[in-house]
């Protein structure tokens, strides 16, 4: 038999029992706000603490195009994957736009010297006159040339499309009162295809990328501006260079 509604009578409530639930879930929130910031500092700080080379983007497989190096013979994108490789725009008949970037990459040269997985690759930014005589003749003023060095030329609006939208570099070559005005940055591809760059810590949790461009390290160091670091910015810069370089030959090809 049902109780009619209008005898019910509405229920007590201990205050003091109120008071002590809503004190133990607030406790609970707490607690459970403090674990999960603990848990984020930890991870902040594991983050920090990790310096392996940052992924900046990837070489797609079907990004194939030919090149013809500075011997005349030809060559395929293709051919470096597997590889650990550094390449930039270059120049040849504007050295001065590539001095501090040529400098490093002579060094890495000796450095790496008979390594089949390692190479070194110029894409002239001026292909129609930069032809393999041209760059030949630089790499023969360099004391440099094939297999571990390549100066590559191909149809100028791959080689542009390919620096600017492959390799993530800032400029578009493109020309200013008959002079290339273009990013001779260092990129690093590792084994997988994938763009890399050094990791530098800044501050307690936070890391930062960094581009190897070595014309604007130099123009710093001239300035004087070396922001509070141990060695110049050119030094520093291509000691995370070759940091990179050897970390990334030390990893395999990934299945």
């Amino acid at each position: 038999m049902r109780t009619p509604v209008d005898s019910l009578e509405p229920a007590v409530r201990d205050p003091r029992k109120l008071r002590r639930t809503a004190l133990w879930l607030f406790a609970i929130m707490i607690a459970s706000g403090v674990g999960v910031f603990s848990a984020y500092i930890k991870w902040a700080a594991k983050q920090a603490d990790d310096d392996r080379p940052g992924f900046v983007g990837r070489i797609d497989n079907k990004a194939e195009f030919g090149v013809v190096r500075q011997d005349e013979t030809g060559a395929k994108i293709s051919d470096l994957f597997g590889k650990v490789w550094v390449v930039c725009g270059v120049s040849v008949a504007q050295p001065e736009t590539w001095q501090a970037t040529r400098e490093v990459l002579l060094r890495l040269n000796r450095r790496y010297a008979g390594r089949e997985d390692f190479r070194i690759v110029c894409f002239t930014v001026d292909p129609e006159r930069e032809d393999p005589t041209a760059l030949s003749a630089a790499a023969a003023e360099l004391g440099v040339g094939l297999p571990n060095w390549w100066f590559v030329g191909a149809g100028q609006e791959y080689v542009h499309k390919f620096l600017k939208n492959k390799l993530r570099l800032g400029v578009m070559p493109h020309q200013v009162d008959g002079k290339w005005m273009y990013d001779a940055s260092l990129v690093v591809i590792d084994r997988d295809r994938h763009i890399r760059q050094a990791s530098l810590k800044q501050g307690r949790y936070r890391r930062h990328k960094v581009a190897f461009d070595f014309e604007q390290a130099a123009k710093w160091d001239a300035e004087g501006r070396t922001e509070g670091l141990e060695k110049s910015n050119s030094e520093t810069l291509e000691e995370l260079l070759v940091k990179t370089i050897d970390e990334l030959i030390a990893q395999p090809v990934t299945p």
